[in-house]
């Protein structure tokens, strides 16, 4: 065989070799098709998106999405797949996947909501703190000033405050003084005072969220000598191991109200 047929019949070979891997290749691993599915009817009901919610022309997640939806947008929904999409009408058949939607819209839980679900780490916080104050805060008051229905933890003067987040407690107030605190149960805010000169200074405080996420109170100017409105803030609780171990059920009482 001369050298061009040899040349040929290598070629040849070659060729056939590569074929035979792509075919393997193909069988372990053969190209991506779109998921047969059946729609299984159902009467029409509105349902509400998720965050973000990806609107799909098949129900195959690796098919381009047509749009996301806002959350808590309404939309009709009148089949389910078999593989978990909802087939919705958005003025055309679209299909949504079932972990994207909600049968209702639940409104966000407020502070004392999340409170109450943890009401074993809350206590334990306050109690904590109460441990700390022991030595020189022989009793406590526990007000919500904040209005969030949280009652906040004072010490026997007024001169600290804490409240219960994220499963501890963080003071919330700053001044550049030694303030004694007044709570105005009509206004539902804080009135400082402590003495400068010999007379009686009062200074108003305003929740501010600007450098904290839960937010501090701030003294945002001269208050007014109060009246009745703004009594001091009374320290109904001894401060004692008898108490703290009752703490649990005080602050359930207080946020069950």
């Amino acid at each position: 065989m001369d050298k061009r047929k040899k040349t040929i019949v290598h070629q040849l070979r070659s060729g056939m070799a590569l074929a035979v891997i792509l075919a393997a290749v193909v069988l372990l691993d053969p190209p991506a098709t779109a998921y047969a599915f059946n729609v299984t009817p159902i009467e029409m009901v509105e349902m509400y998106t998720t965050s973000g919610t990806p609107v799909y022309a098949t129900p195959d997640v690796f098919s381009p999405v047509v749009v996301y939806l806002e959350r808590f947008t309404n939309v009709r929904v009148y089949g389910i797949t078999d593989n978990g999409f909802y087939q919705v009408d958005l003025n055309g058949t679209f299909y949504i996947p079932g972990p994207f939607m909600v049968s209702q819209i639940q409104p966000a839980k407020t502070e004392k909501q999340k409170a109450l679900e943890d009401l074993e780490d809350f206590a334990d916080a306050y109690r904590m703190q109460l441990e700390f104050m022991e030595s020189y805060s022989g009793t406590f008051a526990l007000v919500d000033v904040t209005g969030d229905g949280i009652p906040e933890l004072f010490d026997a003067e007024g001169k600290e405050i804490y409240t219960y987040y994220n499963k501890r407690p963080v003071m919330i107030y700053y001044s550049e003084n030694p303030v004694k605190f007044y709570y105005s149960k009509k206004e539902n805010k804080l009135l400082g005072k402590y003495t400068w000169n010999k007379k009686d200074i009062w200074e108003v405080y305003y929740k501010d969220t600007s450098l904290l996420p839960w937010g501090q109170f701030k003294c945002i100017g001269v208050a007014t000598t109060p009246t009745k409105d703004a009594p001091v803030v009374t320290r109904d609780y001894t401060n004692n191991a008898e108490t703290r171990a009752d703490l649990y059920n005080i602050l359930k009482n207080k946020l069950s109200l």
